[in-house]
């Protein structure tokens, strides 16, 4: 029976098996990915229909419905894709939300007469919305109050709720209802905040919301308004503050009840409850009320307002004066209330000028009155005059004069311009020769200062330009404070001295500007090579015996390997340099170069000269790197640099020049030391060594870990490449002391002063001790006592040697050395070897490069 059974089931499956096999194989449409789709409202979705068909060209009208049985619309948000190549089409939905919901086909023809069609479904799920939950709730005392909070979800969620992170559950006070949480009879005690917690068991989704719950309580004061005074045409601000839960609303109201705000440029803060008024007008003056309320009570309280009128300089005219006038006057008259006081000051100088005379020039005094204000005035009785009385106008009176009135209201200032009128010079005038060549106009400028301006003229050999010599080589343009004069040189008679004529009622003046004609420089007198490396040239000039009138802008160099001809020689031209120092780069080395200079002026090049045959050494160990110390610290004595900091600093260094094998790397070691005491100028290290090799990838900084405060340390880098390193390049540097500075944060055998007090502080110590011997060889003579004394009695009691007995205890044992020989004698370290068995620690810094600390045998961290 049992065997039966097992046989049909067998039979059964593998029918099942078959038989989906066969429909796998028939021609029809897959969807991938496979199955029903769940995807959450927002995402977007791509579903791909691809034909399993034998034969992909036979397939047509492959095409998208949606569970409407419309085909696929192609807008920007649900379209389809046709797969090229594939016979498959993807359905793109993007931002999905529930109506996208349903069921999809996709449906095809194969083989001009075989439908296919494949479907999927797809579910759209809400994840948590809060839809009214807000964040801040208000209850009254003793009443009913449910703290709102809707949530919308697919599916649905369960609510919970939270107080202070404890779990609230329905009782005599709390009730849960679907759409928030019923307080009864709320007292001050159920303000706080409160957590509505959704949950969807289907999703396991969570979401949490805190809303804060405040109980209505009356305003009481914490600001109550005061007396505000404010100053005419300036703002003014009003404070009143009360709190009350929820917050109380403020009003402000004039003396008649009217709404303050209501008056142009007056603002109030809902939340602080401040009044702000701008522009004050004297008729803003009298009083205020602020009132502060909300639903559970209301608060008034009343202030004065007092308008100040600010200073204001109505009067104050430019004055014009001729040099050497007399009793010349400039008034400035001011109103305000109460009067402001009246200050003078010249825009060229930083000193007022004081009532009265002045202290550094007799010339000048100032007087003030008091007289009655126009009629015009709003309120105003009085105004300030102060007048500025020179005697004996110079020019150096001319330029602003600024005056200042000020009161309690504030200042205020205006400015005034005396004008000194006097004949004219040429002060201002920057050339009086200039260079032209080959026929090019050149532009003589002539800047004649004068008040009022002058009339200028151009003359040239007796004869004025423009008038009496008609000559179109010569342009004029413009004849006032500035004039340009433009020449086209066509002869050498256009060569001479030019005069510029100016004119005005107080006097005329000339300026004479001489025209020369310029050439190229002659050839340099020599290049002088300062320093030479496996592939660069390092020259200075020594400029030509005749530069051609003009200042030489650049210097050449044309150069050839000594087999080649000029034709095809390179060259290097480098824009003139005060300090010299250039370099020709990218040379070949052990290479034979000949070289020739020139110099180059606005005219044109030089000739060709100083020229030189070179042989380039061949490639070598790099130079040694420059070390930057500008941004060190202070330079102290014997070239030593106190940093800035305490523990660390950012060295940098330049690229030196390689001799023509690539730089792989910098070692970069640094340690501290101390200075000789002997007085020499030689430094000993006292500390460990900390070693780095920095990789050479454009590297030029690394960061220094200094130990020790207050100390001074030697640096050292090298450059290296395949052939050496480079020679040393080093600094002594010395750290800062910093606040938490003790004496043992310093390596052994360092003082705070570099030990200067040791030798004096042996000194002291030879002194106490001879004195003490001495005290007690006397009392040892005199008194019999001490230490002495004592030594020779025990002296006395010690048996006399016995050299046969001393023998025979020693026999048949050997004496060892201290570090282990078996031989006679101690055997002292040699100082090289034992050096070479010091502990060394190599690490590895975040940067990648090495860092290697040597210390006596014990180890520390680097």
């Amino acid at each position: 029976m049992h065997l039966t059974t097992s046989f049909t089931l067998l039979f059964i499956s593998l029918s099942g098996c078959f038989g989906k096999h066969r429909r796998s194989s028939e021609p029809h449409l897959k969807i991938l990915p496979s199955g029903k789709q769940e995807i959450r409202a927002g995402k977007n979705l791509v579903l791909t229909c691809r034909a399993q068909v034998p034969n992909l060209e036979l397939i047509k009208d492959l095409k998208w419905f949606n569970p409407r049985g419309q085909e696929i619309p192609q807008d920007d948000r649900v379209y389809s894709e046709e797969q090229p190549g594939d016979a498959a089409t993807a359905l793109f939905i993007k931002k999905l939300s529930e109506e996208d919901a349903g069921n999809y086909r996709c449906t095809a023809i194969y083989a001009s007469n075989q439908e296919l069609e494949a479907r999927v479904e797809i579910s759209v799920f809400i994840g948590i919305t809060w839809e009214d939950a807000p964040i801040s709730q208000y209850a009254s005392i003793g009443e009913d109050y449910k703290v709102r909070c809707v949530v919308r979800a697919n599916p649905p969620a369960n609510i919970d709720w939270l107080k202070e992170s404890l779990i609230i559950s329905t009782g005599e006070q709390y009730v849960i209802e679907s759409d928030g949480l019923l307080i009864k009879q709320v007292n001050k005690k159920n303000a706080g905040t409160y957590t509505c917690r959704a949950r969807v068991p289907q999703t396991g989704e969570l979401e949490e919301r805190d809303v804060r719950l405040d109980v209505q309580e009356p305003p009481n004061w914490v600001l109550k308004p005061s007396d505000v005074r404010g100053v005419e045409m300036e703002k003014v601000e009003f404070k009143c503050q009360a709190l009350g839960s929820p917050n109380p609303k403020y009003t402000w109201v004039d003396k008649e009840g009217i709404d303050a705000t209501e008056k142009e440029g007056w603002i109030l803060d809902e939340t602080t409850g401040s009044l702000t008024a701008f522009q004050l007008e004297r008729k803003d003056a009298g009083e205020y009320t602020c009132i502060a309320e909300n639903n559970a009570g209301r608060l008034e309280a009343t202030t004065y307002l007092d308008v100040i009128i600010k200073p204001r300089v109505q009067q104050l005219q430019n004055q014009t004066f001729s040099v050497g006038k007399e009793r010349a006057r400039l008034t400035c008259k001011a109103s305000g209330d109460p009067l402001p006081k009246i200050i003078w000051r010249k825009w060229s100088k930083n000193e007022p000028f004081f009532a009265g005379g002045q202290p550094d020039d007799d010339r000048i005094i100032v007087e003030e009155n008091i007289i009655d204000a126009p009629d015009y005035t709003d309120g105003e009785r009085k105004w300030k005059e102060s007048t500025i009385i020179i005697d004996g106008v110079k020019r150096t009176d001319d330029g602003l004069y600024e005056c200042q009135a000020e009161n309690e209201g504030g200042r205020f200032y205006k400015s005034g311009h005396i004008t000194v009128e006097f004949g004219p010079t040429f002060e201002d005038q920057l050339t009086s020769k200039e260079w032209s060549w080959d026929q090019r106009p050149i532009k003589l400028s002539c800047i004649a200062t004068a008040i009022p301006n002058a009339t200028v003229s151009w003359w040239y050999k007796g004869k004025e330009l423009g008038r009496q010599d008609l000559d179109r080589n010569f342009r004029i343009k413009g004849h006032g404070l500035s004039s340009d004069l433009t020449v086209t040189p066509l002869k050498g008679e256009y060569y001479g001295v030019y005069k510029c004529k100016a004119e005005n009622p107080y006097g005329i003046a000339h300026h004479d500007i001489e025209l020369e004609e310029a050439h190229e420089p002659s050839q340099i007198q020599q290049a002088i090579i300062d320093k030479t490396t496996a592939t660069t040239l390092q020259f200075r000039f020594v400029p030509p015996t005749d530069m051609g009138g003009l200042p030489i802008d650049a210097y050449a160099v044309e150069y050839k390997e000594s087999r080649g001809d000029w034709g095809s020689a390179k060259r290097r031209v480098w824009p003139a340099a005060q300090n010299g120092g250039y370099i020709l780069e990218d040379l070949s080395p052990k290479t034979t170069y000949t070289l020739r200079f020139g110099c180059k002026n606005r005219v044109g090049f030089s000739e060709w000269g100083a020229g030189q045959t070179i042989t380039m050494p061949r490639r070598g160990r790099p130079e040694p790197p420059t070390l930057n110390t500008e941004q060190f610290g202070v330079e102290m004595e014997d070239d030593v640099i106190e940093l800035n900091t305490s523990n660390s600093y950012e060295l940098s260094w330049q690229i030196p020049e390689d001799n023509g094998v690539p730089i792989d790397l910098f070692l970069l070691q640094y340690y501290p030391v101390r200075k000789d005491t002997t007085g020499s100028a030689d430094w000993s290290r006292v500390g460990d060594i900390t070693k780095k090799e920095i990789p050479h990838r454009g590297n030029v900084r690394d960061t220094l870990d200094l130990q020790f405060q207050d100390t001074y340390y030697r640096i050292v880098l090298q450059a290296h490449n395949e052939l050496g390193y480079s020679t040393e390049s080093s600094l002594i540097i010395k750290t800062k002391k910093g606040e938490d500075f003790e004496e043992t944060s310093r390596p052994a055998g360092l003082s705070s002063a570099d030990l200067p007090l040791i030798p004096i502080v042996g000194a002291i110590l030879a002194i106490l001790i001879i004195l003490i011997i001495l005290i007690d060889l006397i009392c040892y003579k005199t008194k019999e006592i001490g230490i002495t004394y004592l030594l020779c009695q025990k002296a006395r009691m010690c048996k006399k040697f016995d050299p046969k007995k001393e023998s025979e205890k020693i026999k048949g044992q050997c004496i060892t050395s201290a570090n282990g020989s078996r031989h006679g004698g101690t055997k002292e370290d040699d100082p090289l070897i034992y050096s070479q068995k010091k502990h060394s620690q190599v690490s590895v810094n975040r940067h990648g490069s090495n860092k290697t600390s040597i210390s006596n045998g014990h180890e520390y961290a680097v």
